[in-house]
């Protein structure tokens, strides 16, 4: 699923190429819904910068506080924005991994860099089975919190301070998204059946983030 402007061009293209072609689009008619929903344009997810124990609050906010605002969304929209998430999620993981030097840090990069991109093809797979075409809203709920977090990292050398700054923005995005995506359901019967899918998962990262958040400021402490 993809959309024009891509939240993650500031990546290197090769992370995309490297993660299954972030480029992928669905053809066909654009399916409309008086709901919103969870979507993800494919490219690069970043979320907003903060220190590591409120990083996560701070996501939330730029993320579900935008979502809150908008206006209806089309199943289109939807899809592009669920994509999004999906690539900005693998495309931030493996652009970290590197820097990363704990152990649960790196599991958990390697988890985003998996599970979002198969989530990713299986939503262009539903997307292209169903005709809708994935088209970003005119307003992007994520963009914000994806390049705060990009920038955030972008600025911090190796050490704990970059895995648990890492973390807490993963935290605080994936909360966003499950907040957004339970008040932005699809229309469509099989995309509904996806994104209950992709919530889950979600569900999942954000117990394991907030897990590693608590272990990291501990040791900190």
């Amino acid at each position: 699923m993809r959309v024009a402007p891509s939240l993650y061009t500031v990546l290197p293209l090769a992370i995309c190429v490297a993660l299954g072609g972030c480029k992928a689009r669905d053809n066909g008619a654009a399916t409309t819904s008086t709901g919103t929903a969870m979507s993800t344009p494919t490219g690069d997810t970043t979320a907003p910068p903060a220190a590591a124990g409120g990083a996560a609050d701070t996501s939330a906010a730029a993320a579900g506080g935008a979502a809150a605002t908008g206006a209806t969304l089309s199943d289109a929209n939807i899809a592009a924005l669920v994509d999004e998430v999906n690539v900005a999620d693998s495309t931030l993981a493996a652009a970290a991994l590197p820097k990363l030097t704990s152990a649960g840090a790196k599991s958990f990069a390697k988890l985003m860099m998996g599970e979002h991109h198969a989530a990713h093809v299986q939503g262009i797979r539903v997307a292209k089975q169903e005709k809708i075409n994935p088209e970003l809203p005119a307003t992007d709920p994520f963009k914000p919190a994806v390049a705060d977090e990009q920038s955030a990292l972008a600025s911090m050398s190796k050490g704990p301070s970059y895995d648990s700054t890492y973390i807490a923005h993963e935290a605080g995005i994936h909360q966003a998204v499950l907040d957004w995506a339970g008040k932005n359901p699809p229309q469509n019967a099989a995309y509904q059946k996806y994104m209950k899918t992709v919530g889950e998962v979600v569900e999942k990262h954000l117990k394991e983030a907030q897990r590693l958040e608590k272990t990291m400021q501990k040791s900190q402490a």
